[in-house]
């Protein structure tokens, strides 16, 4: 994944990308607006749909094909263009702790603030499952499930994400410099949620203000996941990240902490921003470091 600052930016790649990527994502998901789809109802907003799921593909596919039909890449070539390889074990291994303490965080500091209820007894899934579910239950099966085995099933999906934002666009903005390849990647993600935020996800009631936090929230989280992505050069765990990180999110925290703002707290408010803004800069100077003893030594 070469990230020179030597290079320019290959606008005719980007370009193509761009519109391919949103182009096909904005005609479904408005085809499927104006058809009266909505993310906002009563289950809506905590439960990703079909439709969310397979939109999430057309990132990767559009990054394959500009990769290979625009750029004229071998099938060979498009494993280093795309960053398409597992990386070592340890980062993976290391998903696992950090994706319920980042949102567990978000939640916990929600709370604190005074922008959210706390119900350990989780009643209000309770009442919309019909079942009655116990604590030991939460603690002994649906957390360990969601930490385990959700970032197994999101990965599926978050891996065409990835193939398109880390593995194809990040590396091509990279010449920009840094900062600047990292806010606009993470405002063009942001955008491209837009249609959906529109409708109701992640932030109902906030159809315009919401496309916003959306574009802060992605270029706070990428910041992270492009850190982690560059360092061990593959979007394959930038996919891993990315499904552990939704495994949490539509996991129990929302039901532990209930009735956030989404604006303001939860794990799209300024409470998820300010966490994944903290474990960016971390993750920055720790790689540094690591970057610095392998030079030093290797």
């Amino acid at each position: 994944m070469s990230t020179n600052k030597n290079q320019r930016v290959d606008v005719k790649s980007v370009l193509w990308f761009i519109i391919l990527a949103f182009g096909a994502t904005f005609a479904i998901q408005f085809t499927q607006i104006a058809n009266g789809v909505r993310f906002d109802g009563e289950n809506g907003q905590y439960t990703p749909t079909l439709l969310l799921l397979t939109v999430m593909w057309i990132p990767g596919l559009a990054g394959l094909f500009v990769t290979k039909v625009i750029e004229g890449k071998s099938i060979r070539e498009l494993v280093p263009a795309l960053a398409l390889r597992l990386g070592s074990v340890g980062p993976y291994l290391l998903t696992f702790l950090i994706a319920p303490l980042a949102i567990c965080s978000m939640y916990l500091l929600t709370w604190m603030l005074g922008l959210s209820g706390f119900d350990p007894a989780m009643k209000g899934l309770t009442e919309m499952s019909g079942m009655e579910i116990s604590q030991s239950t939460i603690i002994q099966t649906i957390l360990p499930l969601s930490i385990f085995l959700g970032p197994l099933i999101f990965f599926i999906f978050s891996l065409g994400e990835e193939i398109g934002w880390r593995g194809f666009l990040l590396p091509r903005l990279m010449p920009l410099g840094k900062i600047r390849a990292y806010i606009l990647l993470g405002i063009l993600w942001g955008l491209w949620h837009g249609p959906i935020v529109y409708a109701g996800f992640n932030y109902p009631g906030h159809p315009i203000g919401g496309i916003a936090m959306m574009c802060v929230l992605t270029t706070a989280f990428g910041l992270f996941l492009n850190e982690m992505t560059l360092h061990y050069k593959s979007s394959i765990l930038a996919a891993f990240i990315h499904g552990a990180i939704n495994a949490q999110g539509f996991g129990i925290w929302m039901w532990v902490f209930p009735d956030a703002n989404p604006m303001l707290g939860g794990g799209t408010g300024l409470t998820a921003i300010a966490i994944w803004l903290l474990t960016g800069f971390v993750t920055m100077k720790i790689l540094a470091r690591l970057k610095q003893i392998k030079t030093k030594y290797y």
